[in-house]
């Protein structure tokens, strides 16, 4: 496969590409000094780039939506180009999925125009292989090869894009070399770039949990919190929380139950919205009909944990486990643990 194996790899095919339709995400500033980092933006296109990404990281899509809108009026195509891109991912916290497609099919129609942009055009089509990655859009991704050419993108989106190809490795099943380069980029943008930083923690604690190697997913989990909580960025892990198989539960929900209620409540929306998306997208049948604690239940069960596992990790009973797998296999018309699998996020 030609694929990248190393974040040396991935800057080597980025150095010639400097367009970055992202301010706050490729931001370099301690973690609780995100609405400083904004105040310091005087050039008024990157302010408002920056302000949406906040809103969004702080679980505003509507805001974020509000401010890529006027953006889309500005002459520079940079940030024509990341207003659209910001606008895709807040309408999969939306449930605007009829946008989501508007704005696929736009950017299809453009493409040509950005053979004029090269630069815009490579930054454009990582975004989207972000999304499909995101999304667990397998067709697209053409799985299970993608090119490092993919991952040419400016100098100070190499850490997202090394989150977005550990992602990707997960999809696969290749877990340790996605938590090899997770790990490895974290060297690099430790206390230096939160935002890239609670992604690839976030990424690194799902490769354990995977891995069932649940001291260390925690130890990455908490990472991860700890670098987001100060500014309040909860989006991470409302995209991520199925993933996360509990730790939310397990790490934050008694000592910080007003961050996990908030969390919560982004989380749902955001993963109804995502599976209404998915199914399009691929034409499976992921189910949204579950709880979010039964979301946790069922991911855990089907990667092996027994009901008494399973209630040490979620602080609940064994009896409840058992109450949680029957209204489970009740909402879903199944029978076992093995059906499971069908049905929740891989």
């Amino acid at each position: 496969m030609d694929i990248p194996i190393s974040n040396t790899e991935i800057r080597s095919s980025a150095e010639e590409v400097t367009v970055n339709p992202f301010v706050l995400t490729c931001g370099f500033f301690s973690p609780g000094e995100a609405d400083a980092f904004l105040s310091g933006e005087t050039e008024p296109i990157r302010r408002a780039v920056c302000e949406a990404e906040l809103a969004y990281y702080r679980g505003r899509p509507e805001r974020c939506v509000g401010i890529s809108r006027q953006l889309r009026s500005s002459d520079d195509p940079a940030a024509v180009t990341g207003a659209f891109l910001i606008e895709i991912i807040s309408a999969l916290s939306l449930g605007n999925t009829e946008r989501i497609f508007e704005i696929l099919q736009l950017l299809n129609d453009v493409a040509p125009l950005m053979e004029d942009m090269p630069q815009i055009k490579k930054t454009a089509d990582f975004f989207m292989l972000f999304f499909n990655i995101l999304t667990h859009n397998r067709a697209a991704l053409r799985f299970p090869e993608v090119n490092v050419n993919a991952f040419a993108v400016p100098e100070d989106l190499i850490p997202m894009a090394v989150f977005a190809y550990a992602h990707y490795l997960i999809l696969c099943g290749d877990y340790g070399r996605a938590i090899g380069l997770a790990e490895g980029t974290l060297i690099h943008t430790r206390a230096r770039m939160p935002v890239p930083e609670i992604y690839l923690s976030i990424i690194t604690s799902v490769g354990y949990i995977c891995r069932s190697e649940w001291s260390k997913a925690e130890y990455y989990f908490m990472h991860a919190w700890e670098t987001a909580e100060p500014d309040g960025l909860f989006m991470p892990f409302a995209e991520h929380r199925i993933l996360l198989s509990g730790m939310l539960e397990n790490c934050v929900k008694n000592k910080r139950p007003e961050a996990y209620k908030t969390i919560s409540g982004l989380s749902a929306a955001f993963h109804k919205n995502w599976v209404a998306v998915h199914n399009s997208l691929t034409g499976e049948h992921l189910t949204d009909k579950l709880t979010g604690t039964e979301q946790n239940v069922a991911m855990l069960a089907s990667k092996g944990l027994s009901n008494q596992e399973i209630a040490a990790f979620l602080c609940i009973s064994v009896n409840s486990v058992r109450s949680h797998l029957r209204n489970i296999f009740n909402k879903l018309a199944i029978a076992n643990r093995k059906q499971l699998s069908e049905y929740i996020i891989k």
